[in-house]
């Protein structure tokens, strides 16, 4: 029988090897760490490649005497030299969006607004997993929404206003839990609100103005708790406003105008949003009373009840000091007794018949 055989490390063997398997992992660290400069080093390259005009001669700085981590608009990592930070903004850029920006792996914020970018978001945005805010506003861009980003799950600001998108809002939106500010103003959206929209539970903001959205705000919408301003300002959307939405304590902003909502405001509206200041609802089909809980609403700032079905008596609006601007459609004799704050009344599109009353001559600053 041949006795066993052993591997035997004496003490010098074994240092030796560790010291090679130290070598190899730091090698091949930085190795890796190297082949991933040099992606976001080409991929910086290609973005100023598509970028046709740069009046201000910003990207000027981007070239081969300085390492790329001090380019304009780009920040990195100090641990890895990665590019996290990408902003161009208001530099009156020309071109488009690289495809090449998917590569910027370690890419955190990508901000490009205010420029003249045009066509479609490249649909590699959706490999940028790391990806915290996207700011895209005020460029010329095109396409249906771009539905690379629902990929990006740790997303939390959204900003595309003031573009040329269209098509519907995709279900897949519901992915992005993290998100926190979701701004599609000014586009040409249309069709309805995915019910998907009730699962970012951390949505803070909700701004979808100035669109062609159509159908019913979902039930669900009212389900996100940490929701503080919703606009759905200038859509075609229509039906009652959902209960669930009337009792979100945390909203401070409110503007539904210029839509085809309907329906009756319930009576302890203004008791169930104690945060609100902003109320817009002008350009409605509302009907039925003003609700007297307006009465307690103290910290309202903004009230535009005008253009609706409204009937019945306007509640004493006298003990609201904080208001800045009111539209109710006519001229109710408690005026006079609101705050010298007020510096602006509006009453156009209704028909004023009553006479102006005396008290309005207490408002100083009107």
């Amino acid at each position: 029988m041949q006795p066993s055989s052993y591997l035997v490390f004496s003490p010098s063997n074994m240092s030796s090897h560790l010291l090679c398997l130290f070598f190899f992992l730091f090698t091949s660290n930085t190795v890796a760490s190297a082949l991933g400069n040099e992606s976001d080093h080409l991929a910086l390259i290609k973005f100023k490649e598509s970028i046709s005009s740069d009046p201000f001669g910003v990207l000027s700085t981007w070239n081969s005497s300085t390492h790329f981590c001090n380019w304009h608009g780009v920040k990195c990592g100090s641990k890895h030299q990665r590019v996290r930070e990408l902003t161009l903004d208001s530099y009156n850029l020309q071109g488009s969006i690289s495809p090449y920006v998917g590569n910027l792996s370690f890419l955190r914020v990508l901000s490009l607004q205010r420029n003249n970018l045009h066509g479609h978001v490249p649909q590699t945005i959706s490999r940028l997993f790391r990806l915290r805010a996207l700011a895209l506003a005020i460029n010329n861009l095109v396409g249906e929404f771009p539905i690379g980003v629902t990929n990006c799950s740790k997303l939390q600001r959204l900003k595309l206003t003031s573009n040329h998108f269209g098509g519907k809002i995709p279900m897949e939106i519901g992915s992005l839990r993290n998100l926190e500010r979701f701004d599609l103003v000014s586009n040409n959206f249309l069709g309805p609100i995915p019910l998907s929209m009730g699962n970012l539970s951390s949505l803070v903001l909700l701004t979808v103005a100035d669109n062609n959205l159509e159908g019913h705000i979902p039930d669900e919408i009212g389900h996100l708790k940490n929701l503080v301003n919703i606009s759905l300002v200038s859509n075609k959307m229509s039906g009652k406003i959902p209960h669930s939405l009337w009792n979100l304590s945390s909203l401070s902003g409110l503007s539904f105008a210029m839509n085809q909502f309907e329906g009756s405001l319930p009576s302890n509206l203004f008791s169930n949003l104690p945060n609100l200041k902003i109320i817009e609802l002008d350009g409605n089909q509302f009907s039925g009373p003003i609700p007297t809980s307006i009465t307690t609403a103290f910290g309202l700032q903004e009230v535009d009840f005008s253009i609706n079905n409204f009937v019945g008596q306007v509640p004493n609006l006298g003990s609201l000091q904080n208001l800045l601007v009111i539209e109710l459609g006519h001229l109710p004799n408690f005026m006079g007794n609101l705050s010298t704050q007020l510096t602006m009344l509006l009453f156009g599109g209704n028909q004023i018949s009553r006479k102006v009353p005396a008290e309005l001559g207490n408002l100083v600053n009107k």
